[in-house]
Order: structure tokens, then C-alpha cells, then sequence
């Protein structure tokens, strides 16, 4: 089982992550769900092509590209398609790796559930 590891998009020139706690409501850039005060998120800012960006990632989505990277050593995304690129290996490694779909579908599960838990909350 070899995988090509190709990611065809620059690199930032630098590239901090940080745990921050929400003090106001943000929007998830992955799945566009609300980070809602008081919850943890990840923020990603860097500088890319010379300009400065940031990017808010809520805990579930987090978790898929947490997942993402430990599954495939050669996992790379653009922020804001984190969902279409993990759905991608999967249909890529889905046949070499047994219960590989279903991992992935308990963890879109829970992305989903607590999009709209927090739906209701608003």
C-alpha cells in the first residue's frame, strides 16, 4: 500500500497554531458552524503568498484532521477543505484499510450532531 504524497499548494512562509477560548462567537472555516463563547477552537494564522491569514477550526473539525494526519502520514489540506480532502483519502485508502469508512462516518456523525445541538442553542 503506497500513497503518492503530493500537496499542490504553497507553503506558508510561517504557520503558527494556537488553543484559544472563544470569548465572542466565531465561525468554523471548515464546516461553517458557530464556535460558540466559551468553547475551545483551534487558530491558525500565517502568512501565505504575503498576505496574513487566520483561521478559526471548531474542536469536532479539529478532530477529523487530527484523525486525518495520524491515518495517513501524507495528509494535507487548504483551509476550508479539510471535509472534502479527508472524504477523498478515504475513498483513496477505503479498500486497503478495513473499517476505515466507518471511522470516518462516526466522526462526520459527530461533527453533524453537534452542529446542530448548537443550532438549537441559538
Amino acid at each position: 500500500m503506497t500513497y503518492e504524497c503530493v500537496c499542490d499548494f504553497d507553503m506558508p512562509e510561517f504557520q503558527n497554531t494556537y488553543r484559544r477560548k472563544a470569548r465572542k462567537a466565531h465561525r468554523c472555516e471548515e464546516c461553517s458552524a458557530p464556535i460558540m463563547a466559551g468553547e475551545t477552537y483551534r487558530y491558525d494564522v500565517g502568512k501565505w503568498e504575503g498576505e496574513i491569514l487566520h483561521f478559526r477550526t471548531c474542536q469536532p473539525c479539529d478532530d477529523l484532521a487530527k484523525w486525518a494526519r495520524i491515518s495517513m502520514p501524507c495528509f494535507c489540506y487548504v483551509f476550508g477543505a479539510l471535509h472534502e480532502s479527508a472524504r477523498e483519502m478515504v475513498r483513496e485508502v477505503r479498500k486497503d484499510v478495513p473499517g476505515f469508512v466507518m471511522e470516518w462516518g462516526r466522526r462526520m456523525v459527530a461533527i453533524r450532531r453537534a452542529n446542530r445541538a448548537k443550532a438549537v442553542l441559538q
